[in-house]
């Protein structure tokens, strides 16, 4: 039997545009047409022939408040269809009343497709009366289930702390992000952005179940808190995202921490009934000192960017990318010996990723240094070196005083 994808019940007008629409999917074109004579003074019909005809109209029309669906179906029939539903990564799809049409004499069935999510169940002798009753109750329910969804986003919004993992949240990493975003730029600094997604976790939240997705979540950002430094900046970006932001740390740097922080991710034991789950991420990053980004929002976006580029990747699923776009190797810090010869040969711009690493690796000699020398003999040595970093060139520049400690 062919049939359009989504076919209207009736030819919509101004009168039943204003209606709630619902989804009737059943390979009967008698059928269907049968429930929409019967809603359609309350409701506006859309009609679907199977499954898959139905999914494609769910992902299309946001309208659709209450799915009507046979169980036996060419294609994909309803229980196919309801498991697809529950298992939705899109909220508006996943929350749907999905009513089931069934015979008396099919109770294994009932319990089946109940254990899947469905909502209710109807027979196709139903009256008029019963029917409309019962999708103005789901739409109804529907309605404020919605208006307390978006009570909770507006709260959010600026809200600072999450409240399944206690984590910062977007409008805490904005508002903080766009502070170190400032200082960074002023004080010639670098400030990493690293994006971390799990992969697949919708499937995996509708295989073990919100109670135990939740926990997973909350396990995740305490193994990110435990990594991280005290001025670093974290939150739960997404449902199943987090986003640090980490100031005075390289992009090479933090692609050292992602990839470690990758691997005990991936090699984190997670039980689940007796089974092991295992979980692994996608990580982006971005960094303000090579990337052309003008605003805190560029550099997260671009770490984004990097992240989704990260989840087409088999092996290394940690991406820092140079402005071009192409995948950037993470090189070595060079030796003291080796920072200075590019110094001489005029390399300095090479160097500047490495900053902060090689500062922390000359601060005790320097340290030790300094205390050996009088006065008279610090100034000699300044007086030296500032000589020898102007025969470098131009490019060479102390813009200011570093301090591991952060002090």
């Amino acid at each position: 039997m062919s049939a359009p994808d989504v076919v209207p019940a009736s030819p919509p007008s101004p009168a039943t545009s204003a209606l709630p629409r619902i989804l009737i999917v059943d390979d009967s074109r008698v059928v269907r047409a049968t429930i929409a004579q019967l809603t359609a003074a309350r409701f506006s019909a859309s009609e679907a022939a199977d499954g898959e005809e139905a999914w494609r109209a769910l992902v299309s029309d946001p309208s659709i408040r209450v799915v009507i669906s046979d169980l036996g179906m060419p294609s994909l029939d309803g229980f196919g269809l309801l498991e697809r539903i529950r298992r939705a990564a899109d909220a508006r799809i996943r929350s749907l009343p999905v009513i089931i049409i069934s015979g008396d004499d099919q109770e294994a069935q009932i319990r089946r497709a109940s254990s899947l999510g469905a909502t209710e169940f109807i027979t196709k002798g139903i009256g008029a009366v019963e029917l409309v009753a019962r999708l103005e109750n789901l739409t109804a329910l529907a309605d404020a289930r919605e208006k307390l969804d978006s009570a909770r986003t507006a709260a959010a919004r600026t809200a600072t702390t999450d409240p399944l993992t206690q984590l910062g949240t977007m409008a805490l990493l904005v508002k903080q992000g766009a502070a170190l975003f400032s200082y960074a730029r002023r004080h010639r600094i670098p400030l990493a952005v690293v994006r971390i997604s799990l992969d697949d976790f919708g499937d995996l939240r509708a295989r073990v179940g919100e109670g135990v997705a939740d926990q997973i979540l909350v396990a995740v950002g305490r193994l990110l808190v435990a990594r991280l430094r005290k001025e670093d900046v974290i939150a739960r970006a997404d449902a199943a995202e987090f986003a640090i932001a980490a100031p005075a740390a390289s992009g090479i740097a933090a692609a050292k921490f992602s990839r470690r922080l990758s691997g005990d991710i991936r090699n984190a034991r997670i039980t689940w009934q007796g089974t092991s789950l295992s979980i692994s991420a996608c990580i982006g990053i971005a960094d303000s000192t090579v990337a052309s980004a003008n605003s805190f929002a560029d550099l997260f976006a671009l770490a984004g960017r990097r992240m989704e580029r990260a989840r087409t990747l088999e092996v290394d699923r940690v991406v820092a990318e140079d402005d071009e776009g192409r995948a950037s190797a993470v090189p070595p810090v060079p030796s003291v010996e080796e920072a200075i010869a590019m110094l001489a040969a005029g390399r300095a711009a090479e160097l500047r990723t490495h900053a902060a690493e090689l500062a922390l690796k000359i601060f005790p000699l320097v340290k030790f240094c300094d205390d050996q020398f009088s006065a008279a003999e610090r100034e000699r040595i300044e007086l030296a070196a500032t000589q020898k970093l102007a025969a470098l060139g131009d490019e060479f520049a102390i813009t200011q005083e570093l301090n591991p400690h952060g002090n």
